[in-house]
């Protein structure tokens, strides 16, 4: 009688744990993210790749809340989980030129950030080809 006891007081309790876990967030893979940098930001389908007019890289793996990308003179604080991809403009001029940092959420929004600097863990990055 004792055990059906305690069986009847752990099974709440084991249900109360789960609904309040938070719930994984269903995210977009990399492949989505990428298609929609290529097709949406750098607009690859009206173009062939060139690697003197525009290159496209990506970091491999997802940047959580709280992380940060630095280039040599900006800091971007991550606010919700991401994909990062760097979009250089200008592939043949040295440093600083155009670039672009653009931020894909797990929901398919993004954000596109100008600036004149690569990322500082540039060498991270796997260029992307279309």
């Amino acid at each position: 009688k004792g055990g059906t006891m305690f069986k009847k007081a752990i099974i709440p309790l084991f249900i109360l744990f789960f609904l309040g876990c938070p719930k994984n967030e269903e995210c977009i893979s990399l492949k989505e993210a990428e298609e929609i940098v290529l097709y949406e930001i750098v607009g690859a389908d009206t173009m062939e790749w060139d690697s003197t007019k525009l290159r496209v890289y990506e970091l491999p793996y997802m940047l959580d809340k709280g992380d940060t990308i630095f280039t040599h003179d900006t800091t971007f604080g991550i606010n919700k989980r991401c994909w990062y991809f760097f979009i250089d403009d200008e592939p043949t001029l040295r440093w600083a030129h155009a670039c672009r940092h653009a931020f894909v959420y797990c929901d398919s929004t993004y954000s596109v950030v100008k600036g004149g600097w690569p990322p500082h863990n540039y060498e991270d990055l796997k260029e992307i080809k279309w």
